[in-house]
């Protein structure tokens, strides 16, 4: 993986622990920084095993890859 990935804590709606966008090569994680230490580490844990298993470029809809998950 060679992409550069930033990372933000932003307060997001209660359900929504964190998201991650891909624009032209660069990784955008967004975590809920209304979560706990914790919740925030396994947020983004989850969101860079997305990037990890190229989940972005995948033709599978956002519901299905996270049922997988």
């Amino acid at each position: 993986m060679s992409n550069t990935i930033y990372t933000h804590l932003i307060p997001l709606p209660g359900r929504i622990k964190g998201y991650t966008v891909l624009m032209d090569d660069v990784y955008t994680i967004v975590i809920n920084s209304n979560l706990c230490e914790r919740a925030r580490m396994e947020a983004y844990d989850h969101e860079m095993r997305h990037i990890d298993q190229d989940d972005l470029q995948k033709d599978d809809s956002a519901d299905h890859i996270e049922s997988m998950m």
